[in-house]
């Protein structure tokens, strides 16, 4: 039986194609760039964080906006050979969203809400029982853990997630993929501060 792609669906058609979101930065911004590099790229499990950095102007010492995404080889047909540049194309169209860039329809691109629908499903039936049986409270006192060494206290948490995810209960409104991605970026900043105490 031979696997087709996924059928374009008429509930995607209020996201916005991150390609209409690079368009308009330039447009807007022809001098500016879009910088992305791997946070962590873990080749045997086929993991892959990217950041991407928005700079309006070619001598901006910061980016504008910054945004991150993750994906895994296993997660559809598209990201057995391509994974990587899914995930960056999914965090060049956060970064922009933050940017301002077509935001009216949500932060999330249509790329993203349509990864979600497709590999929901899959990734259930295919997760490991260690993964399965994983908590919600687990990950969250992970991510606290994780906050405490950057000095963050549990309110401060929570303000940080409202703001990126747009929710209002802190931790308890996400769900267990954002968690992960919370746990996985907050890991790599403790990973960071620590390599530069050495």
């Amino acid at each position: 039986m031979s696997r087709q792609a996924p059928q374009r669906n008429d509930r995607f058609e209020d996201y916005v194609p991150v390609a209409e979101r690079v368009e308009q930065f330039y447009s807007r911004f022809p001098a500016g760039r879009i910088l992305t590099q791997i946070v962590d790229h873990d080749r045997e499990s086929g993991f892959v964080l990217i950041r991407a950095e928005v700079y309006r102007n070619p001598d901006d010492a910061a980016p504008a906006a910054t945004g991150h995404a993750y994906e895994y080889k296993d997660s559809g047909y598209v990201q057995r050979t391509s994974y990587i540049e899914v995930a960056e194309t999914s965090a060049v169209g956060r970064a922009l969203a933050l940017l301002g860039f077509e935001v009216k329809r949500g932060i999330a691109s249509r790329e993203e809400v349509e990864k979600t629908a497709r590999t929901e499903p899959e990734r259930a039936s295919r997760q490991p029982a260690a993964q399965a049986e994983e908590q919600p409270d687990n990950l969250d006192q992970e991510i606290l853990q994780s906050a405490g060494e950057l000095g963050y206290d549990a309110a401060k948490v929570k303000r940080w997630v409202n703001q990126k995810y747009k929710v209002t209960e802190g931790l308890e409104g996400l769900p267990l993929t954002a968690k992960r991605e919370v746990l996985q970026l907050f890991r790599e900043q403790v990973s960071q501060a620590q390599t530069k105490e050495t």
